[in-house]
């Protein structure tokens, strides 16, 4: 496939607006950013759809052939990090994990599955010619995604590892949904874990 490389700078931009509006204007207009980002990206997404008459979907990850074999070595990894990241929340004095944790992870895949199918569709794809190798396009991307998480070092750390750990995965298997679940799982966990942040009680504040 041909990189677009107006689709990947444009979510380059869109991307590197987010830390800079963070560190700038503060978390909360952060957020409003964020929502306005995803109405953008998600009109960007159904004008491909409808320019492909729909043929992109499977292409894009959305498929069941490649589930059953994704499984193992996603679960692998999220196992192994889970345990990293909760023998880290013991230290910061994270733990135990409160009920409110359980509400988030079950909604929190959703918007990993969104975040990575933009990562892995918009802008590691669209780096191939770029970066043929696998290995450093992996390393590239993982790059790009820690630096829409600046400032938090946290967050960069774990963003880095867990985008090239991502990207290399979703080449091999080319499936989103299993995708999804692993980013929303770790990232309920940073948030509690890493972070100290109740997401749902957050999330109850701008209700």
């Amino acid at each position: 496939m041909k990189p677009n490389y107006f689709e990947l700078s444009f979510i380059l931009v869109i991307g590197a607006m987010q830390p800079m509006i963070e560190m700038s204007a503060g978390p909360v207009m952060a957020t409003y950013y964020n929502i306005f980002a995803i109405v953008i990206v998600l009109a960007y997404v159904l004008l491909r759809i409808k320019q492909s008459k729909g043929n992109s979907m499977k292409a894009w990850g959305f498929r069941l052939d490649t589930l059953s074999q994704s499984i193992l070595p996603y679960a692998v990894f999220v196992l192994i990090a889970a345990l990293v990241l909760y023998g880290y929340g013991i230290f910061r004095a994270n733990t135990p994990l409160p009920l409110s944790f359980w509400y988030v992870l079950g909604m929190y895949p959703v918007w990993g599955l969104s975040q990575q199918f933009v990562l892995q569709n918009f802008v590691a794809k669209n780096l191939t010619a770029l970066a043929p190798s696998l290995v450093m396009r992996s390393l590239l991307t993982g790059g790009i995604f820690a630096c829409a998480h600046i400032p938090s070092l946290e967050l960069v750390i774990a963003t880095f590892i867990a985008g090239c750990v991502f990207t290399y995965l979703h080449a091999k298997y080319k499936n989103i949904f299993t995708l999804g679940i692993a980013h929303g799982i770790l990232g309920g966990l940073v948030f509690y874990l890493v972070l100290g942040q109740d997401q749902w009680e957050i999330l109850k504040g701008y209700l």
